[in-house]
């Protein structure tokens, strides 16, 4: 049996662990990066099910790492933002989250 991977790419630890432990709570496999370049490695090597996409991490951001992401796979991407405007949720959308 295949395990289903959901990516954990989010730079705040807390919102992470909280993500993780759920996740692994309800039998999901997961994997955690803190940063679009480790997270954009681990997509390439592990090939998720799902990823669970921070906008705002450091160095690139979650919107060009979106955009790369939906490059390398049509794998189902759900952005998690503090950002409350309406044109992020459609730049999100427009780069295939």
């Amino acid at each position: 049996m295949v395990s289903t991977i959901v990516q954990i790419i989010e730079d705040e630890p807390l919102h992470a662990d909280l993500l993780d432990r759920a996740l692994r709570q309800a039998q999901f496999a997961t994997t955690l990066a803190a940063d679009g370049e480790s997270g954009w490695r681990d997509a390439q090597r592990l090939l998720p099910s799902l990823i669970l996409l921070d906008l705002m991490l450091p160095g690139e951001d979650g919107f060009a790492l979106c955009r790369d992401l939906r490059a390398l796979s049509n794998v189902p991407i759900v952005m998690l933002t503090a950002r409350g405007e309406e044109t992020g949720r459609i730049v999100g959308g427009e780069r295939g989250a």
